[in-house]
């Protein structure tokens, strides 16, 4: 098979898993996926996938099944390895005392490579070419498995609270049913930064209202707006407006105002008081848009934010997916799986279909 080709079939094979996966697993399967007549494609696909792995693996099909348990503690292990060496990482940043914690990662960290390494010789060992690509469609299934999973029992709510250090330890469906977390949850403060831009424009007054809205443009120290010009020096701020303003003198009345600059990141400095092996556990963590935080079977996920009357009101949603894992198995285990069927080199016997 030519180079040019293996590249382009896994170029499609991740095209395929971004299109099918789209924001799953972090924000569920996208509702295009949740009508009638694509749970019965997705069905219909799933059976097709199962058919022809297991066609595929005829005579093997025990080796692929070992094969694909052996891949997932090869998995497992690099996982390890990487999750350790970064903590490791973040404790040798910070010197001191926390070099032996650094210490502890690191050793913990080679029982990921022992496992990555056992378990990636017996993957070699025991996979073919041809399980490879049996091992595609196996994934795919377990994808549309963990998908449809999700679709039947996921729960999905929205969670309101005051960046004040309220705590909240439940949740509250649509139907009203009160489900409880497991942890406690508190947002300490809210992080907002803007971009250094400040924009001004010039606004027509009705009924006490700024209206249709003029961009001013800034030459030095003056705003310009067709053959007219202001100093800035004019601007002030009073009592009620958070932001610079000034009335134009005239009929009908204006007023320029100078615009918030547009919000560039916004972060929740959060709390989670939880337990681990009968433990209390208390963890700080920054929640951030598309980094959410994962305790107890739980996503908590960064959606938006209010001000209202001087308080933060932090806007989050809840969920819990049970067919997130199996989702996640199969979108790496297609990748994986495609590439290896791409590149296998290894001599083997092939055993005919």
């Amino acid at each position: 098979m030519s180079t040019a080709l293996k590249l382009s079939i896994m170029a499609l094979g991740a095209a395929c898993v971004l299109l099918l996966a789209g924001g799953f697993p972090l924000m569920g399967a996208p509702e295009v996926y949740r009508g009638g007549a694509m749970l019965l494609l997705g069905l219909v696909s799933t059976l097709l996938c199962l058919w022809g792995a297991w066609r595929l693996a005829t005579g093997q099909r025990v080796r692929l099944v070992f094969g694909l348990v052996f891949l997932f503690f090869t998995v497992v292990g690099l996982v390890m390895l990487g999750s350790y060496v970064s903590q490791g990482m973040v404790f040798a940043r910070q010197g001191g005392p926390m070099w032996m914690g650094a210490l502890a990662m690191f050793c913990t960290a080679l029982s990921g490579l022992v496992f990555f390494a056992v378990f990636g010789y017996l993957t070699y060992r025991v996979m073919t070419r041809r399980l490879w690509l049996a091992g595609i469609h196996a994934a795919l299934a377990l994808l549309a498995i963990g998908v449809y999973v999700d679709y039947k029992y996921e729960i999905r709510t929205m969670l309101v609270l005051p960046a004040d250090g309220t705590a909240a330890d439940s949740v509250r469906t649509r139907a009203g049913e009160v489900l409880p977390l497991g942890f406690s949850l508190k947002v300490d403060s809210f992080d907002v930064a803007h971009y250094d831009n400040v924009t001004y424009t010039l606004h027509t007054m009705e009924q006490g209202r700024p209206v249709n809205p003029i961009p001013l443009q800034e030459q030095g120290d003056k705003l310009v707006a067709g053959g007219e010009c202001w100093d800035k020096k004019l601007l002030k701020t009073a009592p009620g407006m958070q932001h610079p303003f000034y009335l134009v003198p005239g009929n009908p009345p204006r007023v320029i105002l100078q615009n918030p600059p547009a919000v560039k990141d916004y972060c929740a400095n959060c709390v989670v008081n939880t337990d681990h092996r009968g433990r209390p556990e208390q963890r700080r963590q920054q929640l951030r848009v598309n980094d959410p935080i994962s305790c107890k079977g739980w996503l908590i996920s960064l959606v938006s934010y209010d001000r209202h009357h001087g308080k933060t009101l932090v806007r989050m949603q809840a969920r819990r997916a049970p067919g997130r894992i199996a989702a996640l198995s199969g979108m790496v285990g297609i990748i994986i799986c495609s590439a290896c069927w791409c590149w296998w080199k290894k001599e083997e016997t092939e055993v005919p279909a």
